[in-house]
């Protein structure tokens, strides 16, 4: 392995650039981020080598009220993040323009991961710090203890200035990179809590939630700026998605209720088919149709406001038509016939439709206003389709068990 002293470097890039620049009194704020990004750089470059260092701050342990919650997360995976693999050093170069006030914005996702420099055994948390400063400040005594005394009862503990450090950050609520991590556990938790009621987020949500968090640990210069958002995006691997399908608060908490009598379903319907075999169980359902099916997306130039795309018909794009089938686990799969039934203004077929339209004697083709279901074809279907072909369907008797899904609302208010 290589060692790095950053000291070297600063003095080899000062002779490279002596010649052409000189220093001013007051540095730019160009100058301040780009010593940052720099700074990053040989900071990351420093973790991966040999090179000794004097003192490392740890990602440090939150605020203990977060213990709980942390736990209970990170026994389902939600706050563990991929962290590292987006720390690299061309990612630091890109960061945005920001603030000379606000902390390098990779702070907030502090990846798991132990210190290269440092074993796992002389991590410092926050809970240790504080034994160790009322060990040595020794309140009840109102005598500070001795270095070698707080030593022998604390083996991560250097000297008396680590511990006057340790006391400040303890009276300041915790060091930075502790304040950090509680601002991000809570985010996180306000995230997931949310996630979990099936709550529309934005990343407008996110940075309310930081701020939030920081207004209880007070941490100087912390804005919560939509790069930090991207990096906390992809440290716990967030992603804007599609909504696929929207869900009333009502069917959540049915949810329990709605699984419960799925499973009786599926012992009521085991137990006809063991006593009436399953030749005489049939299973119907009804599924709608486009009568054209759009792709849903389409490449376009980035700001154009309204995208469209050519159909042959909008009536098309924006009605379907309704199929029963009925199928069986028996020897015969399939009802021989298909119960369709499409969209007319009147709900009926007029006289030129009737002549022309194809009859094959596999279909039975109906028509209401909507192109779905109504309890009138429901019943039509029944006694014309179902039942006259079911005799010669089941084997022992007549049919036993039907299994159908309930009739949805545009079918028993019709």
């Amino acid at each position: 392995m290589y060692s790095i002293n950053p000291l070297n470097v600063l003095k080899l890039l000062e002779e490279e650039y002596k010649h052409r620049y000189q220093p001013d009194d007051a540095p730019s704020e160009a100058d301040k981020q780009l010593k940052d990004l720099i700074k990053d750089l040989i900071d990351i470059k420093i973790a991966r080598s040999d090179s000794p260092v004097l003192e490392v701050e740890e990602d440090l342990q939150g605020d203990l009220q977060l213990d709980d919650f942390e736990k209970t997360a990170g026994d389902a995976n939600l706050l563990n993040g991929s962290a590292e693999r987006y720390f690299f050093e061309d990612d630091r170069l890109n960061e945005p323009v920001t603030s000379d006030t606000e902390p390098s914005s990779h702070e907030i996702f502090v990846p798991r991961l132990s210190d290269p420099r440092v074993p796992s055994s002389q991590a410092v948390n926050l809970d240790y710090k504080k034994r160790a400063v009322d060990y040595w400040c020794n309140v009840t005594a109102k005598k500070r203890r001795s270095l070698s005394s707080v030593r022998n009862h604390f083996t991560k503990v250097r000297d008396e200035r680590q511990l006057r450090d340790w006391k400040k950050q303890l009276a300041e609520g915790g060091s930075r990179f502790d304040k950090l991590k509680v601002i991000r556990l809570e985010t996180a938790k306000q995230y997931f809590m949310a996630k979990q009621k099936r709550q529309v987020v934005k990343d407008l949500d996110l940075q309310r939630w930081a701020i939030t968090a920081n207004n209880d640990v007070d941490l100087p210069g912390f804005t919560a700026s939509p790069y930090r958002v991207l990096k906390f995006k992809r440290y716990h691997e967030i992603v804007d998605r599609k909504i696929t399908k929207f869900v009333t608060k009502k069917s959540l908490e049915a949810a329990p209720q709605v699984k419960q009598s799925a499973e009786e379903c599926v012992a009521l319907v085991r137990s006809r088919v063991a006593e009436h075999g399953l030749d005489c169980l049939w299973n119907t359902d009804q599924s709608g149709f486009e009568y054209e099916m759009g792709p849903g997306r389409t490449l376009e130039q980035k700001g154009v406001k309204h995208v469209e795309a050519i159909t042959q018909s909008e009536n098309s794009m924006t009605h379907s038509y309704t199929v029963m089938i009925t199928i069986s686990p028996g020897i015969r799969k399939f009802h021989p016939i298909l119960f369709i039934t499409l969209k007319e203004e009147k709900g009926v077929f007029g006289p030129i439709v009737s002549k022309t339209m194809f009859k094959a004697d596999n279909l039975y083709i109906t028509a209401s206003t909507s192109g779905k279901m109504t309890k009138k074809l429901y019943l039509e279907w029944s006694e014309k389709v179902l039942f006259p072909h079911m005799e010669d369907r089941c084997i022992r008797s007549p049919i036993r068990a039907l299994l159908s899904n309930s009739c949805p609302k545009s079918c028993s208010t019709r």
